[in-house]
């Protein structure tokens, strides 16, 4: 009964308002509490609970894997050596390093690499990889390097019919780079340190003829710049260190150009 009359008199405040003011029934959030002024009265109903919501949305883009992990890489390309004065033992020698270029090749293989964000957007990461690789030099005229007897590398004129004589020499390394990515296209420009594990000479005449031989650099380092969509692309790549070991008569570099894929 009493909340009977308690709305009887609200409602008669409020006709009575009406009559003088066009502001009837004002309601207001005051920190915790919701206010009600009727007629220039206030009433307070109590705390108000509600939460507040914008229409205001503010996106965060998730972080992206901090650590990726790519079990195998292919690399696939021509190699050549530059081009660089004879000396020493080799002076006077005729120009026996020239090689075919398209038939002078580089495969590298990949087994095992990790790349790391180091920002949250994942677009610049870090990349080390551990790999093999074989370089095969095919030599153009009918030559082959054999170790004299004091060791040193020396050419060796082949006579008959001679076909594919090849310089190979085979490292095992670590590959350490920097990379920038957007969306699938990346860009790298990575490192390679490599110890030689083992070179050796072929030719047929017409059999076919391997035998190892020593005076290459037991330790490399290359520079290479690759770039890639969604793991496959190109790459160019350049020895810092002389293939042959200092004094051996040629100084020359590998230069390599070629595809990459499972990056």
């Amino acid at each position: 009964m009493k909340r009977i009359i308690t709305l009887l008199a609200l409602i008669a405040i409020a006709s009575a308002a009406r009559a003088q003011t066009d502001s009837l029934v004002v309601f207001d959030t005051q920190g915790d509490k919701l206010g009600i002024s009727i007629a220039g009265f206030n009433i307070a109903l109590g705390e108000n609970d509600k939460e507040e919501y914008t229409d205001e949305y503010i996106y965060h883009e998730p972080r992206k894997n901090a650590v990726t992990t790519n079990l195998l890489g292919f690399t696939f390309g021509a190699i050549g050596l530059t081009s660089m004065p004879y000396y020493g033992p080799w002076e006077g020698e005729k120009d026996f390093l020239d090689n075919y270029a398209g038939s002078s090749l580089r495969f590298d293989i990949e087994a095992g690499s990790w790349t790391v964000s180091i920002d949250k957007r994942g677009r610049f990461y870090y990349r080390i990889g551990m790999f093999a690789s074989i370089d095969s030099y095919r030599f153009t005229d009918n030559v082959t390097l054999y170790n004299n007897e004091l060791g040193d590398l020396m050419p060796m004129p082949l006579e008959g019919d001679v076909k594919m004589s090849r310089l190979r020499a085979s490292y095992f390394g670590v590959n350490m780079g920097l990379g920038f990515k957007v969306h699938k296209a990346m860009l790298m420009l990575s490192g390679t340190a490599e110890v030689l594990a083992n070179a050796s000479v072929k030719y047929k005449n017409p059999g076919k003829t391997v035998y190892q031989v020593k005076g290459l650099n037991n330790f490399r380092s290359r520079i290479s710049l690759s770039s890639t969509w969604d793991g496959f692309g190109l790459y160019v790549d350049y020895s810092l260190t002389p293939v042959f070991k200092p004094g051996a008569g040629n100084d020359t570099h590998s230069l390599s150009i070629g595809c990459k894929f499972g990056f």
